[in-house]
């Protein structure tokens, strides 16, 4: 895995070929032939891994299995295993694995081989009891030799028969046996009846199933045997499943549905079985979840932090309630005991937890929430807040147990109605902890959100990467056998080119006049006729002409509404007659032009076809009711514009392309959790009903019958889910219910986001396919009338024209990528930022100081270079801060018309003039300035914190903030006056940001004047805050990205509104005046249409003088198109889309009273809707999003980052895993050597994360309303815990003195144990105003972070988080942006909206009246938030509002419709496109991080001191030095690359090669010092070239020689030589000896 995410990214395309390639390598005959039986050929491919495979020449390939070659088989094994020994044995061949297609290499075999026992081609399995079966398709399958269930040898008759028909060839939708496709057919009728059961007939068809079942097994075990060897029955984990199928049989003989459950599951699994694609993509998706282990762990660990962190912050909090007060005894005024054991006493307790004394808020099952603080709820009059023994929503939302508080954070963290979750915590425990959930509890949601993504898509990356080097090597492979092959075959191609021909037969005439009709070539007049025709088609302006007929007809479509007039709807009519005769004609013209063949050859022309087939029906037909689908298919007539549109056609593809096998996956998910569901909790809904009904009627979300379980399963993919959670754990089983829903949300995510990670990496895109398809008509004729309008404007001007009609084509083409340019002169550190970011002569070039000539090192990085610091902090718009001389004021074409502008600087007033201006450019320049600019435009964006809606509330105050405001813009004023005069009209107008401060600064001075004469505009002090982005780099460079991005993003946008436009227009047909009801608003209650059927109903009751009956109007609607944009919108965006499904699903007729579920089907609409126009509209967003920046990344290093923040970033990326370069130094005393070891060693680090560990499980045990008995042994094991923490201080400090406090976890540490002590005291205190003191040693966790690099299992963590680390940077610059967007829209929002009446959301702690308010509001709209709560009260319109209340100085309380629309679906918009940009920050910083961990610890100031210390060794610049220096050379180095003497052990296990004279080369010696110097371990080859892809190091070596041995060789070779010299001593002297007793033996 190298390279960045946008490498990945760009080579999707190369990738894909090389698939589609892999699977289409074929060998003809010829090639075949000679690669089987050729010798010099086998001999040339000898080394390839394919041809080694392949038996030896003159044998055949494909051998029947006997007795002979399965003995010979087994004989080999043993002669193999004498002559190998302990020798490792080969490994099984990847390319010949099972259920593989056959190598290319083999060709196709015999038909007479098919479905028959073969000799095995994989020498791995050769000497093993297996063979092979290849079937038709050339797919593997491999059974076990053995006898099957100790009967059957592999030459059994039955047994093959039973593999004959196991492998019956049959292919059809890429199954290739016949008795898999009876299976599937089987099993599909079976999920069928899962649906339906139909009583006496299910019975029996599950007696059919089941035979059909067990004979699949039957003929399975008889093929394979059942358990003993490879590839048996039970080998396979596949045939589980019919295990499981069998045991769940037993289901029906008892009442459990568990064991009716294990029957389900498996048998729709089984599906994946019959299909090998199914097969591999599930197999594909389980290995991928087993590389997601370690970020689940990870997960779940932050997830039970977070929910620790609940638990201590809001434990207890959920139950304060508002009771009514209980009266008081009037003839004693006694207040009623608060205890029920006296005889007669009231018992206060009871009477508080009794529902009925509570406050309820219409419409809402939970009693209204309070606290007892300053800033939580408040209780209405006449009512106390009182803590009671219940929560909300059934008492599954709390912080009183660590389960509950888990399951609230994991709600958080999936952001499901997590909006009342903040709702009700902050009612109960104050607005204050709210930025507990901003700096703790969304944060982390965020940080576990985007690394699971990051995790996925690495994952996915990973999986691709790897088939995709699989393919390119048997690529690779097949070219070089080809190329062999191919030589041999020059010798012999002349006569494999001589074929046969074959006689051409001649068709009978009936054919042949069929043929002639087809080809157009009737007739003379038909050929004339045609001629005429074919340039007229041809012609692009005809393409023009329909293009144009079809978006009229669009607007035609678009302008239905209700109520709608006759004229208008006849108007509609003929107008719809007039297209469909419009595209008959165009349908008939296209026929003759290019015949029936021709025409029906082409896609498109088909759809067309179909299309004006399906308007003519619709027109022959619209008498006849019930046929309204046809009319539907009107819109099937705006999808022809994917002919001329190249990102319509890119959706429209993306939705082909979906259909596949990873959707097959998730739509079997879908079908089994949802017949899961229904068996488990069909029976629970339906008896405990009451429990989650008033009315005892089922709920509208529940699993009794199919259709409903399914639609809760896919409410559940789309986010809902702890809704029906709640009512499932009401009715059923907790325990069971939450198994089930984490599992369908678990599962169905990782199924979706890899489906959208698949479309997403799929190697087309817009400008491919555009270039794909090449120039249309339609852009031919765009292109020509630019030009025509180009000339003609310029002849009006009077302007000669000289126009290149290919230049402007190609002007054409480029005109995105000038906006770019055009917008990068608009924005900040143009000569700075830019020419860094985007690689212009940034990268600085150090020579290696000895030898100069010879070493040339180039830093990839830009650590090494000295950054201009005045670059970076400048404006776009700012000169060299050297240059002193301000430029003219104004432009040449000014001083032509104005000669008086021409002063002469040298003398009088122009010499003043001139060093006034001098004067003005360096206070401008000077860093003062500039600070106190930044430092006005933040205290004027803090001020509006103290606006306010209720001048008569602060009239001090609000004389303050006018009187500031005023100061303000005179600032502003005079930074102004001072650039105009420094820089001048020219410069000073030539900068984007600029013109902003001009504009603002305008507005500022006409509200002040319009304030003088007494008209508001406070609204615009809002414009204030767009000052800030000029200042701060960091938000400048990503609002750079983000309009490079805008382009491509606008386009997308405007697919995606085509695409809503069609689901509205079709919602306008389908809704259209039926979401009208007839509501009594005494009661607030609808009329059931027994009482009232129609609207003429509804105002018969009104004109018998019932005032409270109204005939309304959803606020959400499908009456028009505008407000079905707005309805879908809603739906695809907020979380309140109930207001908009409930009643389409309750729609009848038009003007007829709703009923409930009268309309069930009408979900699928928005299903759909949701399919294509949310998930496929947001793959091809986030695929031109992340293209864009693709195009922005080139050259760049990042984009969401500046300069030094990618540095500061970089060195945090190095220092996160690395050890400290510099350790505390070691005592001197024995004693405090001795502790310091103990100390500082794993074993103590890992013990004190242990204690916290256990620490964190205590603090998680609690639970409100505990015994006192288990309070005081967790009190005990605080204590203990904190002794602890104590004596690791007391020793710690002892044995590292001063240098504890030097490291940042010590000082962490520290604080913790100090908070702790305190709160060990003063708990009461931190309980009753804060919180329990036993959350600080959270902070302690971060240790584990420390141990991590210990643990190899936890690499994938380490990158994850580092990933995470390292995109801090980016994440503040898109943080501030987006906490900028919220600051002004909450004011915005003060302004507009602080008056609407109360309603939906708004209440009295959430509104607009307050800034404070509004930010918390605004904080919490999310496209996952009850948005549209806060939208409703300002839809209302008199009377549901009051135009002009009494005594309020405010216009009523109505709101503005129109301003509320744009105001938050602009905000959203905003929203999604920031929050976008986190997450691809974080996974293009996760991409970067795969090698970061593994890159060399070398910075450019190492390798430059490497470098100077050899240049004193080798003054002569060889490259090499003598060994007998590496011992000096390697002290002298500085740390961390230093290797003190003595060293020549250490020198000797390096094992450098050494070069003849006994040199060693300079970068050998650098590769060793730094695996010494870093502790790393692995492959010197590896970490070579990580340096020269890191330093770009080229050094050209003066010694050219290959090494001859190394130091290692060399000291084994001196080892051995001197034990040689010492036995041949040894040997001479024994010898010698011999000699002398010899001699002195003949003597004697």
């Amino acid at each position: 895995m190298n390279g960045s995410v946008f490498e990945f990214w760009s080579s999707r395309r190369q990738r894909a070929e090389q698939l589609r390639k892999g699977g289409q390598l074929r060998l003809d005959a010829s090639q075949r032939s000679q690669l089987l039986g050729n010798h010099e050929v086998r001999e040339a491919l000898q080394n390839e891994r394919m041809t080694s495979l392949l038996p030896p020449v003159g044998t055949e390939v494909f051998r029947r299995l006997t007795p002979a070659s399965q003995h010979d088989g087994r004989d080999k094994e043993k002669e193999k295993k004498k002559e190998e020994g302990d020798k490792t044995s080969p490994k099984p061949a990847h390319p010949l694995q099972a259920r593989k297609l056959l190598p290319f290499i083999y060709g196709d075999p015999p038909p007479e081989f098919l479905c028959t026992p073969l000799e095995d081609l994989d020498p791995f399995y050769q000497s093993q009891k297996t063979f092979m079966v290849i079937s038709k398709g050339n797919i593997i399958h491999r059974f076990n030799a053995e006898r099957a269930c100790y009967l059957l040898s592999p030459f059994s008759p039955v047994r093959t028969v039973a593999i004959k028909i196991l492998l019956h060839p049959v292919v059809f939708l890429n199954i290739h046996t016949l008795f898999s496709l009876c299976l599937m057919l089987t099993i599909l009728i079976n999920c069928v009846f899962m649906m339906i059961r139909v009583p006496g007939l299910s019975r029996y068809m599950e007696d059919v199933f089941m035979a059909v079942y067990t004979f699949d097994i039957i003929l399975k075990i008889l093929s394979r045997g059942f358990c003993v060897g490879n590839f048996t029955f039970l080998w396979d984990p596949w045939n589980w499943l019919d295990v499981l199928i069998i045991t769940g049989f037993a289901a029906q003989f008892t009442s459990s549905k568990f064991l009716e459950l294990m029957t389900t599951i498996p048998r729709v699994m089984k599906l994946f079985t019959c299909r090998t694609g199914l097969r591999r993509t599930v197999e594909a998706l389980v290995q991928s979840v087993m590389r997601l282990a370690d970020v689940i762990i990870l997960i779940v660990v932050v997830l039970s932090i977070l929910a620790m962190i609940g638990l201590q912050f809001f434990m207890g909090q959920l139950n304060h309630k508002c009771v009514i007060w209980p009266p008081i005894n009037t003839s004693t005024y006694e207040i009623p005991s608060y205890h029920g054991n006296e005889t007669g006493s009231f018992d206060f307790s009871a009477y508080i937890n009794n529902s009925e004394n509570c406050y309820y808020l219409p419409h809402h099952l939970d009693a209204l929430l309070c606290g007892n603080r300053s800033d939580s709820g408040v209780c209405p009059e006449g009512m106390t807040c009182l803590r009671t023994s219940t929560n909300p929503n059934y008492g599954f939302t709390n912080y009183d147990s660590f389960g509950f508080s888990f399951l609230t954070m994991f709600r958080l963290l999936m952001q499901d109605f997590w909006d009342n979750l903040i709702h009700l915590t902050l009612r109960a425990a104050g607005k204050s902890y709210f930025t507990v959930f901003m700096l703790i509890f969304l944060p982390g949601g965020f940080f576990l959100l985007s690394i699971t993504m990051a995790a996925v898509a690495m994952a996915r990356v990973e999986q691709e990467e790897a088939d995709a080097a699989e393919a390119k090597k048997t690529e690779e492979e097949f070219s070089r056998i080809v190329e062999v092959l191919k030589r041999r075959e020059e010798e012999e191609a002349s006569r494999r080119a001589e074929l046969p021909e074959e006689p051409d037969k001649k068709n009978p005439p009936v054919q042949r006049c069929i043929d002639t009709l087809l080809r157009k070539d009737c007739c003379g007049c038909w050929r004339w006729l045609r001629q005429q025709l074919c340039p007229f088609v041809e012609s692009p302006f005809f393409d023009l002409g329909i293009a144009v007929c079809i978006i009229i007809n669009a607007i035609f479509m678009a302008m239905e509404h209700y109520p709608m007039s006759h004229d208008t709807d006849y108007l509609l009519t003929r107008a719809n007659v007039i297209f469909i005769a419009i595209f008959t004609t165009e349908l008939l013209i296209r026929l003759v032009a290019l015949g029936l063949r021709s025409y029906f050859q082409v896609s498109r022309n088909i759809f067309d076809f179909v299309v004006v087939v399906a308007g003519l029906l619709e027109l022959l037909l619209t008498e006849v009711e019930g046929l309204s689908l046809l009319r539907a298919l009107r819109l099937l007539r705006l999808l022809r514009l994917e002919r001329w549109w190249a990102e319509l056609h890119l959706l429209m593809k993306t939705i082909w392309t979906s259909v596949g096998n990873l959707s097959l996956v998730l739509l079997f998910m879908v079908f089994v959790f949802s017949v899961a569901g229904m068996q488990l909790f069909k029976n629970d809904y339906e008896s405990c009903v009451c429990k989650i009904s008033t009315d005892c009627e089922l709920p509208r979300w529940h699993m009794w019958g199919f259709f409903h379980s399914f639609l809760l399963i896919v409410r559940i993919l789309c986010g809902e889910w702890i809704e029906t959670l709640w009512d499932c754990m009401e009715v059923s089983s907790q325990s069971t219910c939450v198994i089930f829903f984490m599992m369908v949300i678990v599962i169905g995510n990782l199924l979706i986001l890899n489906l959208f990670l698949s479309l997403l990496l799929g190697s087309f895109s817009s400008s491919q396919l555009a270039e794909e398809k090449g120039t249309n008509n339609l852009q031919i004729v765009i292109t020509q009338t630019n030009t025509w309008i180009l000339e003609h404007v310029r002849t009006l001007l009077g302007k000669k024209n000289n126009v290149d009609l290919d230049h402007k084509a190609a002007e054409g083409k480029n005109s995105g990528r000038k906006e770019y340019l055009a917008l990068t002169l608009a924005t900040s550190d143009q000569q700075g930022f830019d020419r860094d970011n985007l690689g212009e002569e940034g990268e600085d070039i150090v020579p290696c100081q000895a030898p100069a000539a010879e070493a040339n090192i180039k830093f990839k990085t830009p650590e090494g270079k000295k950054e201009k610091d005045q670059q970076m902090s400048k404006l776009q718009d700012d000169e060299d801060p050297t240059r002193n001389t301000p430029e003219d004021c104004c432009c040449d074409s000014c001083y032509r018309c104005c000669a008086i502008q021409g002063v002469d600087t040298s003398r009088g007033a122009g010499r003043v003039w001139s060093k006034l201006r001098r004067v003005c450019l360096l206070i401008v320049q000077h860093r003062v300035f500039e600070g106190f600019i930044v430092f006005i435009i933040l205290l004027s964006s803090a001020a509006l914190m103290f606006e306010d809606v209720h001048p008569q509330q602060g009239l001090v105050l609000q004389v303050i903030l006018d009187k500031f405001d005023h100061v303000f813009t005179y600032v502003f004023l005079v930074e102004m006056l001072l650039k105009w005069i420094a820089f001048g009209f020219k410069k000073y107008f030539s900068s984007f940001w600029n013109w902003l401060d001009f504009l603002i600064l305008d507005v500022s001075l006409i509200s002040l004047t319009a304030n003088i004469l007494g008209s508001s505009t406070r609204s615009l002090r809002a414009l204030r805050t767009l000052r800030a982005p000029s200042r701060f780099k960091g938000i400048r460079v990503v609002l750079r990205s983000l309009m490079l991005s805008l382009p491509s993003l606008c386009r997308t946008l405007l697919v995606t509104a085509f695409i809503w436009l069609l689901f509205g227009i079709l919602g306008v047909n389908l809704f259209a005046g039926k979401f009208y009801y007839c509501f009594n608003e005494t009661s607030a209650e609808y009329f059931a249409p027994e009482e009232v059927t129609n609207m003429t109903d509804c105002l018969e009751l009104q004109l018998h003088n019932f005032t409270e009956v109204r005939w309304k109007n959803g606020h959400f609607n499908f009456d028009n198109v505008g407000m079905s944009f707005l309805s879908l919108f809603i739906v695809s965006l907020s979380a309140g889309w109930h207001d908009i499904l409930y009643p389409s699903v309750d729609s009848t007729e038009i003007e007829n009273q709703p009923e409930y579920e009268s309309n069930l089907y009408t979900y699928l609409y928005f299903i759909l809707f949701v399919i294509v126009g949310g998930f496929f509209t947001w793959n091809i967003f986030i695929r031109a999003f992340v293209n864009a920046l693709h195009h922005q990344i080139i050259g760049e290093k990042h984009v969401f980052m500046t300069v030094e923040q990618l540095k500061h970033s970089r060195a945090v990326a190095k220092k996160f895993f690395k050890k400290p370069d510099e350790a505390p130094p070691r005592p001197q005393s024995r004693c405090q050597a001795w502790l310091f070891d103990r100390v500082t060693s794993l074993p103590s680090e890992v013990f004190m994360v242990a204690v916290i560990c256990v620490y964190m499980v205590v603090l998680m045990v609690e639970t409100d309303g505990q015994s006192r008995e288990k309070f005081e042994v967790l009190m005990w094991f605080q204590t203990v815990a904190i002794f602890i923490f104590l004596t690791e201080f007391i020793l710690k400090i002892i044995a590292l003195r001063q240098h504890y406090f030097s490291s940042g976890l010590n000082i962490i540490d520290f604080a913790v144990l100090v908070g702790l002590i305190i709160g060990t005291f003063t708990s009461d205190l931190f309980q009753k105003y804060l919180f329990n003191p036993g959350v600080l040693a959270v902070l302690r966790l971060a240790r584990v972070i420390h141990i991590l690099r210990y643990i190899r299992c936890t690499r994938r963590i380490r990158m994850l988080i580092l990933g995470f680390v390292t995109s801090y940077p980016a994440l503040l610059n898109i943080g501030l942006l987006l906490f900028l967007v919220v600051y002004t829209y909450s004011y915005i929002g003060m302004c507009a909206f602080a008056h609407v009446k109360r309603g939906a959301m708004i209440d009295d702690m959430f509104n607009f009246e307050t800034f404070g308010n509004s930010i918390i509001v605004m904080m919490m709209v999310s496209p996952s938030s009850l948005w549209d709560g806060l939208l409703l009260p300002m839809m209302d319109t008199p009377p549901d509002c009051d135009p002009d209340v009494p005594g309020s100085p405010l216009t009523g309380n109505c709101g503005s419709p129109t301003v509320g629309i744009i105001f938050f679906t602009s905000y959203i918009l905003l929203y999604i496109l920031l929050v976008v940009h986190l997450f691809i920050a974080i996974i293009v910083e996760s991409f970067n991080s795969r090698n970061l961990e593994d890159a060399t610890p070398l910075s450019e100031e190492h390798l430059q001191m490497f470098y100077n210390t050899w240049s004193k060794f080798d003054p002569d610049g060889s490259q090499v030095i003598q060994y007998r220096q590496l011992s000096d050379f390697c002290d002298a180095l500085q740390e961390p690359l230093k290797i003190t003497k003595p060293n020549s052990i250490r020198l000797i296990l390096m094992d450098l090669p050494l070069l003849p004279g006994d040199q060693v080369r300079c970068l050998d010696v650098l590769c060793a010092v730094t695996r010494q110097g870093s502790d790393e371990s692995g492959d010197t080859n590896a970490l070579k070239a990580r340096l020269e892809g890191k330093f770009n190091i080229n050094i050209i070596s003066k010694v050219s020689c290959e090494p001859i041995s190394s130091t290692l060789r060399r000291k084994q070779e001196e080892v051995a030589a001197a034990v040689i010299q010492r036995a041949f001593r040894k040997h001479l002297q024994v010898r010698r000896a011999s000699c002398i007793l010899d001699q002195s033996v003949g003597e004697a």
